[in-house]
């Protein structure tokens, strides 16, 4: 589970395995797979920080509860530093109202 705030300053959390997608223009929204809505306050790189350092802690606990040593627990520490986010946005957006980047306009060369 993170913690997130909406935009109406409600505080509450989600479950990131029960997102569907989430959309960045301007808002950051969040849609879920039961079709609930949420629009955000935070930036879609916080809200993908905040997932990746969640499930970083989930691998911890069922390691931990395994059996596992605590080696893995803290060299998660090292990889959660070296660890790059990587995020691509498209050109267009599935909906078709967008036409995207000024390059996506120009006439295809003949």
């Amino acid at each position: 589970m993170i913690a997130v705030t909406c935009r109406n300053g409600e505080h509450f959390t989600i479950d990131p395995a029960e997102i569907e997608r989430v959309e960045a223009v301007p808002d950051t929204v969040v849609h879920m797979v039961g079709g609930r809505t949420f629009v955000l306050a935070a930036s879609l790189d916080e809200l993908l920080r905040d997932i990746r350092d969640a499930r970083a802690e989930q691998l911890v606990a069922q390691k931990r509860l395994a059996g596992g040593t605590a080696e893995f627990a803290d060299s998660a520490s090292t990889v959660r530093a070296a660890a790059h986010l990587r995020v691509e946005r498209r050109a267009r957006h599935r909906d078709g109202d967008s036409p995207g980047s000024p390059a996506d306009r120009r006439p295809p060369d003949a």
